[in-house]
């Protein structure tokens, strides 16, 4: 939601500074950065940086995204 984010979601249950999605090498990752209503990888709520693949599904407040090539 923030105006300095690469990704912005019209999502009243996002942070302003919701989460970060990254790529280390050939593997990619989404970190909560401590965000009111949580992360979720998968239907799980993640507290610590996460490696995602194509297919993951991914819960930033009431909306879902989902990691494609």
């Amino acid at each position: 939601r923030g105006s300095d984010a690469a990704i912005r979601l019209n999502d009243d249950y996002a942070s302003t500074r919701h989460a970060r999605v990254g790529q280390s090498g050939s593997q990619w990752f989404i970190e909560d950065l401590g965000s009111t209503n949580g992360t979720y990888v998968n239907n799980h709520r993640i507290t610590q940086p996460t490696t995602i693949t194509l297919g993951t599904q991914i819960r930033i407040g009431k909306t879902f995204l989902e990691l494609r090539k």
